[in-house]
């Protein structure tokens, strides 16, 4: 690391794990004489290993792109890395498209349980129910009702005011519709329109394995098989390799609102508090927060409980584009996090990384917008309610600049504007939703940090 590094790691219920760690990265900011803190938050992950892996790529590209940032020279930086029990939610192996056999795709699925069911009672009864998914409607519905059991049952966070609501509650399909509904919701065409197979030609992209944090091209896309035969609109078709394709699209779709509700205590519990004690250092530094995934949202969640920060980054963010948005439904009522904005909490600029070449953002929101009957023809893009800021910026967000912003190579030129929104599509640099550890997102992530 080659900024002074210190991490706090932080339970899933938002308790901060040992508070001598918290008491350490605060005694590091203030001997190192910092002027700014960046605290970054990983997003989908099974170990420390692999966040540390991340945060390890992305500071040395902050190193790395140090001088062509204009009066990045004149401020010190020290870094804060929280830790948290995330789970993976998008698929390790790239199935997508056909091809796959019946044991390939039964061995994938009973992976994919091992790594995101942390209950072992849980995890053992799902595997038991993998071989009879295919011919026993019962077997399916034991299936969907254990991943239910899982499920948050109210908001992760109390709203901040009282216009704002959560713009991205569970659909009710998949809290109590029955097991066809939401088995045939995982397939069918319908989930290419508008999610395009990765194009390729990011700039440095992480070195790590299709498992890694910053999984880099080998990264693949929520659900995995989703839209292999055996499914889809014109019929259900319990084929065992369809079936099988679409549990795994449920195992994701449950996956991703355990991990909304766990990284919003995560944010507003553990990360609020450090928070707090960082802004409270000597030499009065300004706080910087920059989140991949998941982690974008935990860092949402202790924002709008925090009074002052200077700059905020979402690398390719897995929660709703409408989570800092103003009357996202016609009805009045705000996103969640709107008092980050509303209440001028940001002396400094919010970058939000966005890209269709995010295919885990983009089907996770197709999927749930399938549950919630939506319309079929902009599954997860800016038309479709549910829809993911890591695959279309911040939408109905008045802070947002003029759209059209891009993700520009080092030594492009911003012009980051306090308390606005910078929307960066950045389809040129990555590749996917792992991808967010390059030259050109550090570059921009140090603009922010350098704003004026």
């Amino acid at each position: 690391m080659q900024f002074p590094y210190a991490e706090v790691e932080i339970e899933s219920t938002g308790a901060i794990h040992d508070d001598a760690q918290r008491r350490n990265a605060l005694g590091l900011v203030a001997a190192s004489g910092a002027t700014d803190v960046l605290v970054l938050c990983h997003g989908w992950n099974n170990d420390i290993p692999q966040a540390r892996r991340l945060y390890q790529r992305l500071t040395d590209n902050l190193a790395a792109v140090r001088p062509a940032v204009p009066g990045a020279a004149s401020r010190t930086l020290a870094v804060v890395g929280a830790l948290w029990p995330s789970i993976r939610w998008s698929d390790e192996d790239e199935v997508a498209g056909g091809g796959v056999g019946v044991e390939d795709e039964a061995a994938a699925l009973i992976g994919a349980i091992a790594t995101r069911i942390e209950d072992p009672a849980r995890a053992s009864l799902l595997t038991r129910l993998v071989p009879r998914l295919a011919e026993s409607a019962d077997a399916r519905q034991r299936f969907l009702d254990a991943l239910r059991e899982q499920l948050p049952s109210a908001p992760p966070e109390p709203a901040t005011d009282a216009a704002s609501v959560d713009e991205d509650p569970p659909p009710p399909a998949l809290l109590d519709g029955d097991e066809e509904t939401v088995f045939q919701a995982m397939g069918g065409p319908e989930f290419d329109a508008g999610l395009p197979e990765r194009t390729g030609g990011a700039a440095d992209v992480g070195a790590g394995g299709a498992g890694e944090v910053a999984g880099g091209a080998a990264d693949v896309s929520f659900g995995g098989a989703v839209g292999m035969a055996g499914g889809g609109a014109a019929g259900f078709g319990f084929d065992l390799d369809g079936v099988l394709a679409k549990a795994r699209g449920v195992l994701n779709v449950t996956t991703y609102y355990t991990m909304k509700d766990r990284a919003g205590k995560v944010g507003s519990g553990g990360i609020a508090t450090l928070l707090a004690g960082l802004a409270g250092a000597p030499q009065g530094v300004r706080l910087h927060l920059a989140g991949h995934s998941f982690g974008a949202r935990a860092l949402a969640a202790a924002a709008a409980r925090h009074q002052r920060l200077h700059s905020y980054t979402l690398l390719q963010g897995a929660f709703s584009h409408h989570a800092f948005a103003v009357n996202f439904n016609g009805r009045g009522e705000n996103g969640m996090f709107r008092t980050v904005l509303a209440d001028r909490r940001l002396t400094g600029p919010m970058l939000v990384t966005h890209t269709v070449n995010d295919r885990a953002v983009g089907l996770a929101y197709a999927a749930a917008s399938r549950l919630a009957r939506q319309a079929g023809a902009g599954l997860g893009d800016a038309n479709d309610p549910y829809g993911g800021i890591g695959r279309n910026g911040a939408l109905k967000t008045p802070e947002a600049v003029q759209p059209g912003a891009e993700l520009l190579d080092v030594g492009g030129g911003y012009q980051f504007q306090p308390g606005r929104v910078h929307n960066l599509r950045a389809d040129r640099f990555v590749s996917s939703h792992g991808d967010v550890s390059g030259r050109q997102v550090a570059y921009a992530l140090y603009c922010a940090i350098a704003s004026q």
